[in-house]
């Protein structure tokens, strides 16, 4: 019972700390870098579910990132199609596609599915560099419309400056983290959990472990074309240099930082992580040196990332 109110006393004091903090912070800067927080936050929620809870390593997440935001964006500025369309269009392509993909790869495992899931997430960005006609290639797609008003007459909401988008990306990483924790928490979840920890024993209690796997790469993918399409109808603007497998790999570190086997650390890691790289701004030419051995540092010292170290210290007293 004290657990729980404890629970519901800190939930309740981060949506009113989230809610006020652009006024503690109202510059466009700042805004900026808490849209993107919010976006990295999806995204590290959606590659958790694959890597953190079903225990299949993925390289080639920001294809799935990337094929959201070019489908979100063509449909939008070559068809007129409104956002809240194709966002959810988006989000069921890359669906569709990962569990193409899953079908095809989560046969393998270790580093040989990560060299595959890497080889396709540089597939799909040599297509996105040579589809001219459909991609535009290197030169990106411009002129990607906003989101279009919600509501009606005086309950109008339209999306014109970066807080509006903050709010908007609120909505988003809350939903996103009621639906995943519905999922870990069902049985699909438990069967998710049983499979990274122990693969034949799961098939041995009649656990259809393709399936979960399967099912997991869907849904992380999913999410993963929708962050992409909100990201798309933020910048305006999209080229390929933005899905790469850098940027992959940049997601893989953010879940390992917060904590891949919990929902709450792959969005402190993604908020850490991209804040962290502006703060270091101050330091020149060393940011990246410093960056880069804060990160070992914090994964050889935590393991366990740093939400799924601080969890054990506080409410089990184990490290």
């Amino acid at each position: 019972m004290m657990k729980r109110l404890l629970t519901a006393a800190f939930a309740l004091l981060a949506v009113l700390g989230l809610y006020e903090l652009p006024l503690l912070f109202s510059m466009d800067y700042y805004l900026h870098i808490f849209v993107m927080s919010e976006i990295y936050a999806v995204l590290a929620l959606s590659l958790a579910l694959i890597v953190g809870f079903a225990g299949q390593v993925s390289m080639g997440h920001a294809a799935f990132y990337g094929m959201g935001a070019y489908v979100s964006a063509l449909l939008s500025v070559r068809f007129g199609w409104s956002f809240w369309v194709t966002f959810w269009l988006a989000g069921l392509f890359a669906g569709a596609v990962s569990w193409g993909i899953g079908r095809l790869v989560l046969r393998l495992r270790g580093h040989v599915l990560a060299i595959t899931t890497a080889f396709f997430g540089v597939l799909v960005t040599v297509v996105m560099n040579n589809w001219i006609p459909v991609t535009n290639g290197p030169m990106g797609i411009a002129g990607i419309p906003r989101p279009t008003p919600l509501f009606p007459g005086s309950l109008r909401f339209v999306f014109e400056s970066r807080l509006h988008y903050y709010y908007l990306g609120l909505f988003f990483v809350a939903g996103v983290l009621f639906v995943l924790y519905r999922l870990v928490n069902s049985r699909l979840g438990d069967a998710m959990v049983a499979i990274r920890e122990n693969e034949e024993l799961a098939r041995s209690l009649g656990i259809d472990a393709m399936k979960s796997k399967v099912f997991a790469f869907t849904v992380g993918g999913g999410i993963a074309g929708l962050a992409g399409a909100f990201y798309a109808h933020y910048i305006l603007f999209i080229s390929p240099v933005t899905f790469t497998m850098s940027e992959s790999i940049n997601m893989l570190v953010m879940v390992i930082f917060g904590g891949m086997s919990t929902l709450f650390g792959p969005v402190l890691g993604a908020v850490a992580l991209t804040i962290l790289p502006e703060f270091l701004r101050m330091a020149g030419e060393m940011r990246l040196v410093i960056y880069g051995v804060a990160l070992v540092c914090f994964i050889i010292w935590l393991p366990m990332g740093v939400w799924g170290t601080l969890r054990n210290r506080l409410f089990s007293g184990r490290e």
